[in-house]
């Protein structure tokens, strides 16, 4: 400890982390991770049990702006020790939904979870509405297997800032809600849609 506080008082925070014990001490020095080498926090985080790690994690959040992108890569590298529901949850609790979509976007390809599938698909709606682009949302909806069709269905029909019926109309498609799906677009005077949809996505259903 004595190494580790001489440290901390130099300036030396990456040679700090490697001396103290004590988690207390550890939270007071990894505040400035945007300091170290992001190499060694990726190995130095594997040291860690999973309590510790979570809780450095969410003082690092603390600082999203500088710290958000070597939290996603620590997340993403530990995802299955730390575990996805705890991560998200983490991020969730620091209303980081674009650390939530890119976290989950590195390890979606490798899970068949169906609660990761819909977090992502939420995460992809939230950040398409910020920029604008809904590509990974209305692919996500098309090509995952993996997802709960009636709760993304739900999810997608009550956010009413989705301009864009595509990633519904996959979802409704692929899961027999044809019936549901028409009379939302009805509702919605986004008859054009219903036309595109008989036209191009599906003619066999109608």
């Amino acid at each position: 400890p004595l190494i580790g506080s001489l440290c901390e008082q130099r300036g030396l925070f990456q040679r700090a982390l490697e001396h103290y014990t004590e988690l207390k001490d550890l939270k007071r020095v990894i505040v400035h991770a945007n300091q170290m080498q992001p190499d060694f926090l990726l190995e130095w985080f594997g040291s860690l049990d999973t309590e510790w790690a979570v809780q450095l994690l969410k003082e690092m959040l603390k600082d999203m702006r500088q710290n958000l992108q070597i939290c996603v890569q620590i997340a993403t590298k530990y995802s299955e020790f730390l575990t996805p529901a705890t991560l998200i949850q983490m991020f969730e609790e620091y209303k980081s939904m674009e650390g939530l979509y890119y976290y989950l976007g590195a390890i979606i390809n490798f899970s068949q979870d169906e609660n990761v599938h819909y977090k992502y698909i939420v995460a992809c709606t939230k950040v398409g509405m910020m920029k604008n682009d809904f590509k990974e949302l209305e692919r996500m909806t098309r090509e995952s297997q993996y997802y709960p069709p009636i709760k993304v269905k739900d999810y997608l029909k009550s956010e009413t800032k989705l301009a864009d019926p595509r990633p519904l109309i996959n979802v409704c498609d692929k899961h027999d809600m044809v019936e549901e799906l028409t009379q939302y677009l009805y509702s919605k005077s986004m008859v054009k849609f219903i036309e595109v949809y008989v036209q191009k996505v599906n003619p066999n259903r109608t």
